[in-house]
């Protein structure tokens, strides 16, 4: 009896994007791509809709309609696919993203990772570092970038070639505290910026 109490009392509590998929929903997925975030969907067969809408958060609480697809949904006979691509997903972020069934319901909520720059040409973080931190550029996953840090007396301390993407973490515990610059060249273009170590 206990446990049968204490399972009614989890999900109860649960939140409600971790419950089970819409009885309508065959499969749902997102995929990361260069730049965005794919929302795939299949409705099962038999199961219909009048209009259905994508909803994204990034709180996981409060949603937004992103996308919608007028006019009836789905087939009486087979399973159909959707697809949308989120050409905007905002950057550095956990995106939380929902189908809304017309009047019939939501699906689960899904959840992914969105850790590339989609407006910010570049992000040095955090800064003040205390030795590890990260570069970001938005640029091709497949670009190479050359790294270049220097002290506040332009001497150089570090250096990288052949780096290869858009996300570069560095260990710069070694560094002494101050005031550093850096310069990346990647995909025919510079980023500059400056950081401090504390």
């Amino acid at each position: 009896m206990y446990r049968y109490a204490a399972l009614l009392f989890a999900m109860s509590t649960m939140p409600t994007w971790a419950q089970d998929e819409h009885p309508f929903i065959e499969s749902f997925t997102l995929t990361v791509q260069e730049g965005r975030v794919l929302v795939q969907w299949v409705m099962k067969g038999g199961s219909t809709c009048d209009g259905s809408e994508v909803e994204r958060s990034t709180d996981g609480e409060t949603f937004s309609v992103v996308h919608r697809i007028e006019g009836l949904c789905g087939d009486p006979e087979v399973p159909v696919s959707f697809s949308w691509a989120d050409a905007a997903p905002p950057e550095l972020s956990t995106l939380f993203y929902r189908i809304q069934l017309g009047t019939e319901g939501r699906s689960s909520v899904k959840q992914v990772r969105f850790d590339q720059l989609t407006s910010s040409a570049q992000r040095f973080y955090p800064s003040p570092t205390s030795g590890e931190t990260s570069l970001l550029l938005n640029i091709p996953a497949s670009a190479q970038v050359e790294l270049v840090i220097a002290d506040a007396a332009g001497r150089v301390v570090l250096q990288r070639a052949g780096l290869v993407g858009r996300s570069h973490a560095l260990d710069l515990r070694h560094l002494p505290a101050g005031a550093y610059t850096y310069v990346a060249e990647a995909d025919g273009r510079r980023f500059a910026g400056r950081f401090v170590k504390e």
